[in-house]
């Protein structure tokens, strides 16, 4: 006892500092650490260990920079393993200690479903302050549901009166996501909400509630909350849901009265529903039979939509002028635009040159931020130069100043370069891929996570699609990389310098020294072979199409050993699937089919689509004076279409690259 008094301050101390050590332990972490412990967890997570995983989250200091972004997993993690307790504590905590990091107010959202059911009240302060937020539209509009359904079910269940304002208010919150989004995720409880909370909806709501009904498959719940609607409001919706209870003569009555009667009684895109279903009753052959016949019931400007229909299923032939009276009918539709398009092409196939130059001007005039616009500009450009005037020189340089990547682009700086060959053999420099802004600083959110790499949450975080690109890319999914930065470029309404780091997403170098290799093994040139690895495959090496084309080149098993057998390369099927090997194989491959095709580049591209008896018949049937001319007149679209997607990669790649 009197050691113990002689001893108990210094044990008191020791336990003091070794309770506050731990704690210090838990508060504070050496960085390194927190990564290390961060990037364990998330591998467990990606192996579905989730349960491992949301015990190293747990261990993230609170210090850390990762602390929050570790609560926002432990969330994922526990709704994983159903442990919805669990998960509705971490997003609480998340918004709790870090209401500014930009998961927070997704984890409000997220903790107010968790909580909509038990605790509605909470769940609508959460939604509120959703509202309020910047999170994006989608979680806004499901917000202003979930709070209409709250305060509908209060309603409801006190038997409150309520004033007409404030029942008016719910019901367009129903009536908004019913809207917007007519196959979204919550349709149908929203449907139930509604009809909950007002059993006697009006006739067009009615309708809203059916149609929502039949998308989320209870088509027993639609047909009944369709007998409220009046049949010029309905027919539509149940010609839909009649097709699928199989009831297709009531599909067939609906729609060639409908079209004719009641037009403008329903949304344009339940009319265009019903005429689609109603289609799908025949054999395709007799498609054109079935929609030139409700194209002559229907009436109203709806009728436009038929009428699109009907003209990319008449014969060549009768093209030009379906879509002339298209667009003299329904000058302001939004098919006017392609048939005005269709028009101008045929215009320029039969040299009609004098009625194109006059549809070039209306087109640019009326359709200035269309897609079509450097095809037009283009063609107005050859137009005014066929009649030696200098005009098209501005044309010309609009294009290539305004539509730098397109196809248009690079057939205007060839002409206006005076190169008649459709490639020249040009010197690239191998760039990599890089991010493609400025780099992020230490103690961006950005910065952090990409010490873990956390792709996931950056995605969440920042909204970016050209840094969507770059997150894809660095996990190896090009293909997916491609496509994602190309629709990214698309929107962009003034484009980059070719310097641009962006570029390098659309347009990578990936496989480059195996493809430079080859090429000038076998005389090929190397931005054309990199622009048709970039068409068939877009770099996915493991890409195989539904008839058998396999790899990067996409090359047919039959042909590959065909190939294969005259170089004497042993290969089975399976060896594709090889970059190099493909990209070797497609080499030998293109520059065959090159020199059977008088060595040019045009018709090699369009042989590799279409076939190299395609071509030579193509050629010898054709009247054309120039390239141009020829690609516009290519029977195939999808050919047509091929060519002018590996030219303009081409011109990329030696645009952005080049020595």
């Amino acid at each position: 006892m009197d050691w113990f008094k002689g001893n108990g301050f210094k044990i008191a101390i020791f336990t003091l500092c070794l309770f506050l050590g731990f704690g210090f332990s838990k508060i504070y972490q050496p960085q390194g650490k927190s990564i290390r412990i961060y990037k364990q967890a998330l591998k467990d997570y990606e192996n579905q260990n989730y349960s491992n995983a949301y015990f190293l989250f747990s261990q993230i200091s609170y210090m850390s920079d990762l602390k929050p972004y570790a609560i926002y997993r432990q969330a994922l993690c526990a709704k994983s393993l159903g442990d919805k307790t669990s998960e509705l504590k971490s997003y609480q905590k998340l918004f709790t200690y870090y209401p500014k990091n930009k998961l927070s107010e997704e984890a409000k959202y997220q903790a107010g479903q968790l909580t909509v059911e038990d605790n509605p009240d909470l769940a609508m302060s959460y939604f509120k302050s959703v509202e309020k937020s910047n999170l994006d539209e989608d979680y806004k509009i499901a917000s202003d549901y979930y709070i209409a359904r709250i305060q509908s079910a209060k309603i409801r269940y006190s038997k409150q009166k309520i004033s007409d304002e404030k029942k008016q208010k719910i019901e367009q919150s129903f009536r908004n996501y019913l809207k917007n989004y007519p196959n979204g995720r919550l349709i149908a409880s929203v449907a139930s909400s509604w009809e909950k909370f007002n059993p006697k909806t009006n006739s067009k709501d009615s309708v809203l509630i059916a149609r929502a009904y039949s998308n989320s498959g209870l088509l027993k719940e639609a047909e009944e909350t369709l007998k409220k609607a009046k049949d010029e409001d309905k027919w539509a919706v149940w010609a839909v849901n009649s097709y699928k209870t199989n009831n297709y003569e009531k599909t067939k009555e609906l729609v060639e009265k409908g079209v004719k009667d009641y037009s403008n009684s329903v949304l344009t895109q339940d009319y265009n529903n019903a005429v689609d279903y109603y289609l799908k009753l025949f054999d395709p052959k007799d498609e054109l039979k079935y929609t030139t016949k409700i194209f002559g019931l229907a009436k109203s400007e709806k009728k436009d939509y038929i009428w699109d229909l009907k003209c990319q299923k008449v014969t060549q032939k009768n093209k030009f002028s379906c879509y002339k009276d298209l667009y003299l009918n329904f000058p302001k539709s939004k098919y006017a635009e392609n048939a005005i398009i269709e028009v101008f092409k045929y215009g320029i196939q039969s040299k009609n040159y004098a009625k194109c130059r006059e549809l070039a001007q209306d087109f640019l005039k009326n359709y200035p931020n269309s897609k079509h616009v450097p095809m037009v500009m283009f063609w107005a450009g050859k137009i005014e130069q066929s009649y030696g005037n200098s005009k098209y020189q501005e044309y010309f340089n609009n294009i290539i100043n305004t539509y730098p990547d397109s196809y248009y682009a690079y057939r205007a700086f060839w002409i206006m370069k005076n190169v008649s060959t459709a490639t020249i053999n040009a010197q690239l420099n191998y760039k990599p891929v890089e991010y493609p802004y400025k780099p992020p600083t230490k103690g961006e959110a950005l910065y952090t996570l990409l010490q873990v790499q956390d792709y996931n949450l950056i995605s969440k975080i920042i909204k970016d699609e050209f840094i969507d690109s770059w997150l894809e890319y660095e996990q190896g999914n090009y293909a997916t990389s491609v496509v994602i930065a190309q629709e990214a470029m698309d929107k962009l309404p003034v484009k980059p310098v070719k310097t641009d780091l962006r570029w390098r997403l659309v347009y990578p170098q990936n496989f480059y020294k195996q493809v430079q290799n080859y090429a000038e093994k076998y005389g090929n040139n190397p931005a054309l072979i990199m622009g048709l690895i970039r068409t068939e495959s877009t770099f996915n090496s493991e890409a195989q199409s539904p008839v058998g084309a396999i790899g990067l080149m996409q090359l047919m098993p039959a042909t590959a050993h065909e190939i294969g057998t005259k170089h004497g390369i042993k290969l089975n099927t399976s060896y594709l699937f090889n970059p190099e090997l493909n990209i070797k194989l497609g080499n030998i491959y293109y520059s065959t089919i090159k020199e059977m095709l008088d060595k040019r580049d045009i018709s090699a591209i369009a042989a590799y689509n279409g076939g190299i008896g395609s071509v030579t018949k193509w050629k010898s049937t054709l009247k054309y004076n120039d390239t141009d001319e020829f690609v516009e007149q290519i029977p195939y679209e999808e050919t047509k279409n091929y060519v002018e997607r590996v030219l303009k990669s081409y011109w990329n790649y030696t645009r952005i690259y080049q020595r």
